[in-house]
């Protein structure tokens, strides 16, 4: 019974192990490519439109075989009613198949915003603990001129007040990159605590626009959403033409069926309208961005170079390590600055290419 016992436990812990061993990070390397046909093809939402569209697709074809002929103007329910229901389902398929495709650039919006999300964190996360470090250090040496009387205890205590706001702020940054790797993570397939290596930075490109009003109208074409709309307003229209006065089942009168398309028409006008100021609005923005990434690149080669001459200073004897540090600091919040300017231009041009993908549910 013991052997057999001894046997059971060790079983346990030999699974225990091999779990725990299974469980470790992993830190498999993704180039944004990479990422974005791993969310793909992880996406649960996506792999339900695609059987809807395979769905709505039978019934379209089972509604056009009770289709005789289609009426060309008023005339009874009996006539109409197949000839709606075959509208409908061909809308129905045609709605399917837009939604599965606004899924998918939802999907891989997603994936480059998450995965910039990641390489932000780890600038800020690296900005912040330098920061940490120079407080630190300037405690330290506040703790020195203390004793010997240089500064009071209200300098001492303000030291100490930039040391806990710069720990706090490094904490906060650590947990934002946790949140990035496990929304990343979740959308390419890997457990929360895994650690995938990114292995590309997104490049700094300006968008070439010969026209803004050709580029908008040509986008108020391509979007997915608005087509919907046009859609209503289609159906809207038919319905109104093949209005049925004589039928004794009526549900609406034909003023509403009127009133109805003037408001899909509406719907349709004020979503282009909508869309229209917003794409002018992110054109904006990403020059405003344009205007800004020049003389971000220029402060992080004046900081490097700043470093570079603080640490042969330093090695002579002419700066102190507070210098070192000052201007360490200085160099990882520039970087930062750099990225997060870097990461806001490619997602808000992700934004300007399919602005539709941004809000897609």
């Amino acid at each position: 019974m013991k052997k057999f016992l001894a046997t059971i436990s060790f079983s346990i812990i030999l699974f225990t192990s091999s779990a725990a061993m299974a469980r470790e990070p992993a830190t498999p390397e993704f180039t944004v490519q990479e990422a974005v046909e791993e969310a793909l093809a992880h996406s649960a939402n996506i792999k339900s439109d695609k059987y809807d569209v395979d769905r709505t697709y039978e019934i379209r074809q089972f509604a056009s075989q009770n289709l005789e002929f289609v009426p060309e103007g008023p005339a009874s329910s009996d006539v109409t009613r197949p000839y709606y229901a075959l509208l409908q389902a061909d809308t129905n398929w045609q709605m399917s198949e837009k939604s599965l495709e606004l899924q998918i650039d939802k999907v891989e919006m997603e994936a480059r915003k998450a995965y910039n999300a990641v390489l932000q964190g780890i600038e800020k996360e690296k900005a912040s603990e330098a920061a940490l470090r120079n407080a630190e250090r300037q405690r330290t040496v506040a703790y020195a001129k203390l004793r010997v009387g240089i500064i009071n205890k209200q300098d001492m205590l303000q030291a100490e007040a930039s040391v806990t706001a710069a720990k706090a702020a490094y904490e906060e940054n650590v947990k934002n990159l946790n949140d990035s790797y496990q929304k990343f993570n979740y959308l390419v397939g890997l457990y929360p605590e895994d650690r995938p290596v990114l292995t590309e930075l997104p490049t700094f490109e300006k968008i070439k626009v010969d026209s803004l009003d050709y580029y908008i109208e040509k986008s108020l074409a391509d979007n997915p959403s608005l087509w919907l709309a046009e859609k209503n307003v289609e159906i809207a229209k038919t319905s109104l033409k093949t209005y049925d006065f004589t039928s004794s089942t009526r549900t609406e009168p034909y003023k509403a069926k009127e009133l109805e398309v003037n408001q899909a028409v509406t719907s349709a006008a004020d979503g282009k309208e909508q869309a229209r100021k917003a794409l002018r609005s992110i054109y904006y923005s990403l020059t405003g961005l344009e205007e800004q990434y020049e003389p971000a690149v220029e402060q992080v080669k004046l900081d490097e170079e700043n470093l570079r001459i603080i640490k042969v200073k330093y090695d002579v004897g002419m700066a102190t390590i507070m210098d070192v540090t000052q201007a360490e600091t200085d160099l990882a919040q520039a970087k930062q600055q750099l990225m997060d300017l870097i990461c806001e231009h490619d997602s808000l041009k992700q934004t300007f290419t399919k602005p539709w993908a941004d809000s897609a549910g």
